[in-house]
């Protein structure tokens, strides 16, 4: 390394190490000080799990296919890099869900599965006489929540009873965290339905009041509640990178090893290569994290307490539409233990009118998470005739697609299990403490969506300059190189 030291280093491409970037280097400029930054990422391209491909007009996403349009730190990142006006929003409609070999609407007025008004509910085949009683419960009983953390399976079996658990609410929270729902973190994942239900005892009334425009909206009829962009999710990682003018972007160049050097780090690459920097932005899987920097190990492994899942995403186009079942909706989700290897399928071409030509059809499916992992590990043909055959039972489809995209995500999905958050901030108080200007971002530390992603990527970069700013090392124009 010649030259001063980087301000940063951020390791990791995907869109939390983007997003940190990105407001590193626009608060740097704006505070007069010239950029010095380096972003790594070991493969050829940026963007980590969101990819866009295109064929034959149909636009596919092999990661995540949107974000929630309420959290602003996302809708804050699209303007702030001038890509409002290639949003999209996604059409309603009916959800479904599957039990046996048939489709069942979600009951309208539900927030994941948890009643927000009774009345659909309890008009739905879905839960039997006894099920429903035990929801109406809910209303009446008097409960003393425990102390601390718990699993969301507990919180929710204790409120509302086992069967609407096991039937509604399990396979949509798994349908999105691709875990455990009696392992999951309820501070983790719903910290503010744990508030609700301590300011009210009982849960459907706190989820009345706090989300009354759920009371107000008949299925089908509301706003879409996510957003995307017209040539798909990849325009937003290719516009940040493009903005990234002052940051050495380096694709196709793995980090070894990063090591302590005096009052800085030195950051080793695959090919031989180092550079200094001042700070370090970890912005990878914990993990690959641990590799990179054993000194740090023992600080981050205790959020590593359970081993993220393995998922694939199953896309597959079909021209002609497809006939059989009307598909009159978004899509549905598999309760476990159900028998059918796919946990959800969204019928995409119908949520996102955009993605498919006229008349044609494109179906999304998933496979995977704790409790069969395996059938990701088998050929695509494999996994796609397995998905077909569910589709075939639960959708009576009878076409085959004309062509289809399998993406393994092998260890993609963190797993919040009780205690996260308390184990979360002591890794962090002591990386302060032991490593000052290493700070670690991404969905293995606080959130699995875009947006979560995006708000850790924008707060580590504040945090990084505040650093920065107190040691005094945003005074010097002066470049540094790579070695």
């Amino acid at each position: 390394m010649t030259g001063q030291p980087l301000h940063a280093a951020i390791i990791g491409g995907g869109i939390t190490g983007l997003t940190a970037a990105f407001y590193l280097q626009r608060r740097l400029e704006d505070m007069g000080s010239a950029p010095r930054l380096a972003l790594l990422e070991s493969e050829p391209r940026l963007g980590g799990k969101i990819r866009t491909t295109i064929r034959d007009g149909f636009l596919m996403e092999h990661g995540p296919d949107s974000f929630v349009a309420s959290k602003k730190g996302a809708y804050q990142l699209v303007q702030d890099i001038g890509l409002e006006n290639e949003l999209v929003r996604n059409h309603t409609g009916q959800a479904f869900i599957a039990r046996g070999d048939r489709l069942y609407p979600i009951p309208a007025g539900t927030m994941m599965g948890i009643p927000v008004r009774l009345w659909p509910l309890l008009r739905s085949p879905l839960l039997s006489p006894l099920g429903k009683m035990r929801v109406v419960q809910d209303l009446f009983w008097q409960r003393k929540e425990p102390g601390g953390d718990q699993p969301v399976g507990d919180f929710f079996r204790r409120h509302l009873g086992n069967h609407i658990v096991d039937r509604l609410i399990e396979p949509l929270l798994s349908g999105i965290y691709a875990g455990d729902i009696d392992h999951y973190s309820l501070q983790a994942l719903f910290p503010q339905i744990h508030q609700l239900s301590k300011n009210r005892r009982s849960l459907i009334r706190a989820m009345s009041g706090a989300y009354a425009h759920v009371r107000q909206a008949p299925a089908g009829k509301a706003q879409g509640q996510f957003l995307s962009f017209k040539t798909g999710l990849q325009s937003l990682t290719a516009r940040i990178e493009s903005r990234l003018k002052s940051c050495t972007i380096m694709k196709g160049s793995p980090a070894r090893a990063i090591r302590r050097q005096g009052g800085h780090y030195r950051v080793e690459l695959d090919d031989g290569r180092t550079l200094d920097a001042c700070s370090i932005i970890l912005a990878v899987p914990g993990s690959a994290a641990v590799k990179l920097f054993p000194a740090a190990g023992n600080a981050i492994s205790p959020v590593l307490l359970t081993p993220p899942t393995s998922v694939a995403n199953v896309v597959m186009a079909f021209p002609q539409g497809t006939a059989g079942m009307s598909l009159n909706g978004t899509g549905f989700v598999v309760p476990r233990g159900s028998g059918h290897a796919i946990t959800a399928c969204t019928w995409a071409h119908l949520k996102w009118p955009h993605v498919a030509p006229n008349g044609a059809a494109l179906l999304r499916c998933y496979i995977g998470g704790p409790h069969d992992a395996q059938l990701v590990d088998e050929s695509d043909a494999t996994i796609v005739d397995t998905v077909m055959a569910d589709l075939r039972h639960l959708m009576a489809l009878r076409e085959t697609p004309a062509f289809y995209q399998v993406t393994r995500w092998k260890h993609a999905m963190p797993q919040y299990s009780v205690g996260h958050l308390e184990r979360l901030g002591d890794t962090r108080r002591t990386i302060a403490t032991q490593f000052p200007g290493v700070f670690l971002a991404g969905a293995t530390y606080g959130g699995v969506g875009l947006p979560d992603c995006i708000r850790q990527g924008e707060q580590v970069a504040h945090d990084l300059v505040d650093h920065l700013a107190q040691r005094n090392l945003l005074n010097s124009r002066e470049a540094s190189h790579v070695d």
